[in-house]
This record gives C-alpha cells, sequence and structure tokens, in this order.
C-alpha cells in the first residue's frame, strides 16, 4: 500500500460514521488474506473453508505472479482456519463455524466495502 493510498484509507478511517474501531478496520486491512475472505463474501453471502481457500491461494498466486503449488494451498488454509477466520470472527464481519468449517457473513462496515472495492 502506497503512502497515498494509505492517507486515503487514514480519512475514510477517520470520517466514518460506523462503531466499528478503526484499530479493528486497519488490523484487518494490513492482512492480505482476510481482505481476500472479505472479497469472497461480499459476493456470497456464506462460504466454506475450501471455497475461500481456494480463493485466497488463487489470489494470492495473482498478485506474486507464481503458481500455487498443493503446499502453498495447505498453508493458506491453515492460515485461514488458524488466524484470520477467527480474527474475522471476533471482529464481528462473520460468524466461523470451525467444525463445519463453514463461514457466514455478518456485517461488514461500509467503509471496509468501499476499500475492498478500490483495491479490487
Amino acid at each position: 500500500m502506497d503512502e497515498a493510498c494509505l492517507r486515503d484509507v487514514l480519512e475514510a478511517v477517520e470520517a466514518m460514521e460506523s462503531d466499528a474501531s478503526p484499530d479493528v478496520l486497519l488490523n484487518v486491512l494490513s492482512d492480505r488474506y482476510a481482505r481476500y475472505v472479505l472479497c469472497h463474501l461480499s459476493d456470497e453471502s456464506t462460504a466454506t473453508l475450501d471455497a475461500l481457500t481456494d480463493t485466497a491461494t488463487g489470489l494470492a498466486a495473482t498478485e506474486s505472479g507464481a503458481i500455487a503449488t498443493p503446499g502453498d494451498r495447505e498453508e493458506i488454509r491453515l492460515r485461514l482456519y488458524h488466524l484470520v477466520l477467527p480474527k474475522l470472527d471476533a471482529a464481528g464481519y462473520l460468524e466461523f463455524d470451525s467444525e463445519t468449517r463453514t463461514v457466514e457473513r455478518d456485517e461488514i462496515p461500509a467503509v471496509l466495502r468501499e476499500l475492498l472495492q478500490k483495491e479490487t
């Protein structure tokens, strides 16, 4: 993220009319896998861990210009399961059922949705 984009993000966060904590929003925006998950959930209200892993693996490979290996996919799946999805659940952006490995979108602040759309 370049300096101009960061300035835009900070201005948007300061201007938002939301109860969302700027710290939580910036924490989410700083994690590319969290952004990938939220982008996926902007199109679908529910998803499986496998579907989110496929999306995140594809987007990461596109950004890096590399071909994703099965090992890359497994590493991303573990990251989503243990770190990203619990963090987004705690922030209130989704509900993650670790037993069924499914996710249901919750309320994502408008400012976050707008920033994610700018990135894609």
